[in-house]
């Protein structure tokens, strides 16, 4: 049987579904007046972002949400053992592995993050977002079209890339330069623990004070 004129093959059906729930993703953070850093939209694109998030229900972005962190955090793990390993061989196994160089191993760290973010964060939303189109039997004709995908994708990607890269360089000054027993390192042990809570009740309540805000009537 020959494909429909409109069909898409399965490549460009999960990039489509990568593009509707990044939408619905960044649609959410512009709900709230705000925009996250080195991810800029124009006010004609977070428009046309939004008409693609109203298409499908929150439950569906949170299942896709859900996926994405189990996937993501696998594929971490795989790119940190493998990075860790190629490292432990150039410097002639884990016999030597004390006298691994800082600067080599803060370098070979920072690629591993850059790695991790700017390929694996794109290649773990892919097959999330094609189990859970196939999840809620999501057609086609939803989908942005062709050349909307290849706009969003595009600047998904590079956006994710260059805040890897700046982060990196941010970083990297203070790893290698700040002593690993200054009182920096002690502090950030100690409130590295608190930070994960602390940023997710800050969210959470954020959003639901912008939201009290846009539903109460003016005086």
């Amino acid at each position: 049987m020959d494909a429909l004129p409109n069909s898409r093959s399965a490549l460009e059906r999960w990039l489509a579904l990568v593009v509707r729930y990044w939408c619905a993703n960044m649609t959410m953070v512009h709900n709230q007046g705000s925009n996250w850093p080195g991810f800029g939209y124009t006010d004609d694109e977070k428009a046309e972002m939004q008409s693609i998030a109203e298409k499908f229900s929150k439950t569906e972005f949170s299942v896709w949400v859900g996926i994405v962190a189990v996937v993501f955090i696998a594929l971490s793990g795989a790119v940190v053992a493998g990075g860790f390993a190629c490292l432990t061989y150039a410097t002639g196994g884990p016999q030597n592995a004390a006298n691994t160089p800082e600067m080599l191993f803060f370098f070979t760290f920072g690629l591993i993050l850059v790695v991790c973010f700017s390929i694996g964060f794109p290649a773990a939303m892919l097959p999330s977002s094609a189990l859970a189109g196939m999840l809620f039997s999501v057609k086609d004709a939803d989908l942005p079209d062709k050349a909307t995908t290849a706009h969003y994708f595009h600047k998904l990607w590079f956006q994710i890339t260059r805040m890897s890269l700046v982060m990196l360089g941010l970083m990297l000054p203070v790893w290698l330069f700040v002593p690993s027993d200054s009182k920096f390192w002690v502090t950030a042990r100690l409130i590295g623990p608190l930070l994960s809570p602390v940023v997710g009740v800050l969210t959470t309540v954020y959003y639901f004070s912008a939201k009290l805000q846009r539903t109460t009537p003016r005086q």
